[in-house]
């Protein structure tokens, strides 16, 4: 499958470089508007009848740097003339403008001095896909994940009144970001502080998938706000940006907790590039996760997937389909998604949940006092563990396997390959116990590959060699195999880092001078630090040197270059072998 996303990077740059290199004559040009402003006070010297044209040629500017991550992109363009209003009325960044989901700020960043940097957007040293403290005074709060808007600005505004700080306090919440329990916890302090804080709701009707949950289906925010004793304001046409200003300017009279309720389009604007891919057939590891609880299900009528709004970032469209009502998208609400998950189990049902591995942080307790305590068979889904390229430090997975290491009876297993989650898929519902499956995004495997034998706690010989054994963890495995070309060594596939297959680790230790160990996660709690412990209890006198992510946040960049940084690319793991 052709992948488009290079392509429109180097025109990005390009593009980029173009407009810095020529002076910045491209946007004299074709954006004059916009060529004369560079901070939200520029903005503010523009008349009200001046802003829908700024707004059509953020659209065009926006569209024309960068054209990768649609998901992304639309989320911003739908906010366009919000975003215009909110730092037209507001005096940012001395008043707090908090983005939730902050791929809904493309175009705030566009306002607030990052325009000649835009087209560097998500590729490695431009700029984050997220609002960032690091990257701007403008951005006071950074968010990657959602739900926080509301927690945090409240936090600032209560922070201020004993400083006896007087300002404004805006939160934008939007993209399926109040299905989140947090968000309804805040708004719940909020009305009985009755703090000065504004939140803004872009009602876009959508997060990845369309919103799901009661306020989605039935409207209600005016009761919802009326119970909660916060002031009620609705725009029905978030496009309007004259009555958007009008409407803010009203808000600010008030003294008191207030949702403003946006009515937009998303991805408002949004032209599509032209779809031609070619159709190898090959899978990636989502496509094999949907295929295989397809088959699952059709053979056992308990099997459901449950998903907190991620349907088709999971690959769960198919299953959908196929069985309607034994999915369960419970929205962006993961403690809710585990808890549920192990109620299902308790009533006999056998329950994938499909949970970003970034995000299963937030249901780390669910997944001990729900799940684990009580021995019920969930099985997790993880996706997305590992490296995640260019959304970042807040969506790489790279900490789960050392949080989820140290739960009692909990098994740990992670697939090299898609053959090897298909596998691991139909070991897990036949174990009746809770079972963690992680698994990467991507990947490129073919269908027709015959699925391993892979029980429960056995690792197993992928290359048998001599001198030195290489034993990997996870879909790094296949770099690992790349770099054992030529090289006489063993590999070894752990595939279950609990229970570890202690017996068989302990015969290769005995066979081997040097093991070395890779894995695509954390450090601390991982493959490494589990056989080190081996090791040292067995007393063995086995050279053991491992090879991890760094014990550090990464930052953005394509997965091929963060490989290569973090010293997990196929070429320097060859070096590390050798040594």
């Amino acid at each position: 499958m052709v992948d488009q996303r290079p392509r429109a990077d180097a025109r990005g740059l390009a593009f980029y470089r173009g407009c810095r290199n020529a002076g910045m004559r491209y946007l004299c040009a074709m954006f004059p508007l916009l060529n004369n402003i560079n901070l939200p006070e520029d903005l503010r010297k523009l008349e009200a009848s001046q802003l829908p044209a700024l707004a059509g040629e953020l659209r065009d500017f926006t569209l024309q740097s960068t054209k990768t991550k649609a998901g992304h992109i639309k989320s911003s363009l739908g906010v366009v003339e919000l975003t215009i209003a909110l730092h037209y009325v507001f005096n940012t960044p001395e008043d707090i403008l908090i983005w939730d989901v902050g791929h809904q700020a493309y175009i705030h960043k566009i306002l607030t001095g990052r325009k000649s940097k835009f087209a560097g957007n998500r590729l490695m040293g431009g700029l984050s896909g997220f609002t960032k403290r690091a990257e701007s005074p403008y951005d006071p709060f950074g968010a990657g994940h959602s739900s926080t808007s509301v927690s945090a600005v409240t936090g600032f505004a209560e922070a201020d009144r004993l400083m006896g700080k007087s300002r404004e306090y805006i939160a934008v919440i939007g993209d399926g970001a109040l299905t989140g329990g947090e968000s309804f916890e805040a708004l719940n302090y909020l009305g009985e502080r009755q703090l000065n804080v504004t939140v803004v709701l872009n009602d876009n009707e959508s997060s990845i998938d369309e919103n799901v949950g009661a306020l989605a289906r039935y409207g209600g925010y005016e009761k919802l706000c009326e119970a909660l004793h916060l002031e009620y304001y609705c725009v029905k046409d978030g496009h309007n940006v004259e009555n958007l200003v009008n409407t803010f300017k009203a808000s600010r009279e008030t003294n008191r907790p207030k949702l403003i309720r946006v009515c937009t389009q998303k991805g408002k604007g949004w032209k599509a590039l032209s779809e031609n891919k070619a159709q190898s057939g090959a899978q990636s590891f989502q496509d094999v996760f949907s295929r295989t609880l397809i088959e699952i299900a059709k053979d056992n009528s308990k099997v459901v997937a449950v998903t907190p709004a991620m349907i088709s970032g999971g690959g769960l469209q198919d299953f959908k389909q196929h069985f309607p009502n034994r999915l369960f998208d419970v929205g962006i609400a993961e403690q809710h998604a585990v808890t549920f998950s192990a109620a299902m189990a308790a009533s006999g049902m056998r329950p994938f949940c499909h949970l970003y591995s970034t995000f299963a942080q937030r249901a780390y307790d669910q997944i001990i006092h729900d799940v684990v305590l009580q021995n019920l068979p969930v099985v997790f889904c993880l996706d997305r563990a590992g490296l995640v390229g260019e959304d970042g430090p807040t969506h790489h997975g790279a900490f789960d396997t050392g949080f989820l290491n140290t739960i009692p009876g909990l098994v740990l297993s992670a697939p090299i390959d898609g053959a090897s989650l298909s596998a691991l898929m139909r070991t897990a519902l036949k174990h009746e116990k809770p079972f963690v499956i992680r698994y990467p995004k991507g990947g490129n495997f073919d269908p027709g590959q015959p699925e391993p034998d892979l029980p429960t706690g056995k690792l197993r010989l992928l290359k048998k060699g001599e001198e030195k054994a290489v034993i990997s963890y996870g879909a790094i495995g296949q770099e690992v195999e790349q770099a054992l070309t030529g090289l006489p060594y063993s590999h070894y596939d752990l595939v279950f880092l609990k229970p570890l297959d202690e017996k068989a680790l302990l015969e290769i230790f005995k066979v081997y001078k040097d093991v070395l160990v890779v894995e695509e996660n954390s450090p601390a709690g991982g493959a490494g630090e589990s056989l080190i412990s081996l090791k040292n209890r067995a007393g063995s006198a086995v050279k053991l040197k491992c090879r991890s992510l760094p014990d550090e946040f990464i930052e953005h960049g394509s997965r091929a270059q963060l490989l290569r940084k973090t010293g997990l690319d196929s070429v320097s793991l060859q070096e590390f072998f050798r040594t």
